[in-house]
């Protein structure tokens, strides 16, 4: 019996690719003023800095970059500009919860050795099983809040450490 809240659907039914061309800088020494465009990438270190150019800011909201060579993905909720033309802005289409779709691609733990572009032949073709728009809301919901707190108690851990830090140097002086 199949299930009716379910249905299987490929990636490119989710979600809508943008080439990053216009949003891509041309200055790449950056700054470490926060306060400025943060420059992205997809992977590990994902802000690259921050530039001082005010044109081609991506600032349409929600999206997640998409690296096309290594296969990492990161969800951004800000503007941004993107240093590599390797990179896909994806965004969702109708009835479709961004964040959701971002977690499930995230468990696939998507990777590669191979030096080539990935998405279009790849990444859209694979098939998923989605639950309604409702389900995927509330299961977007239930992952940020749990997300929200692991930043908490990573930032508790930070403070802990500075202290045990702190208290050490006291002691061993």
């Amino acid at each position: 019996m199949v299930d009716k809240d379910f249905d299987d659907v490929l990636i490119k039914d989710l979600l809508t690719y943008e080439q990053p061309t216009r949003y891509l800088v041309t200055d790449t020494d950056y700054s470490n003023d926060k306060n400025l465009t943060p420059v992205l990438t997809a992977n590990k270190s994902f802000i690259l800095g921050y530039t001082y150019e005010e044109q081609g800011i991506y600032q349409k909201g929600e999206c997640i970059i998409f690296d096309d060579f290594t296969m990492e993905l990161k969800y951004v909720e800000f503007p941004f500009k993107v240093k590599s033309s390797a990179i896909k802005i994806l965004t969702q289409k109708p009835g479709v919860n961004l964040k959701f779709v971002f977690e499930f691609l995230s468990f696939l733990n998507l990777s590669t050795t191979e030096h080539k572009r990935h998405y279009i032949s790849e990444i859209e073709l694979i098939s998923l099983t989605v639950p309604t728009i409702k389900v995927q809301r509330d299961i977007a919901e239930v992952l940020s809040k749990i997300d929200k707190k692991i930043d908490i108690e990573l930032k508790l851990r930070q403070l802990l450490l500075k202290q045990k830090k702190s208290l050490l140097s006291n002691v061993f002086i």
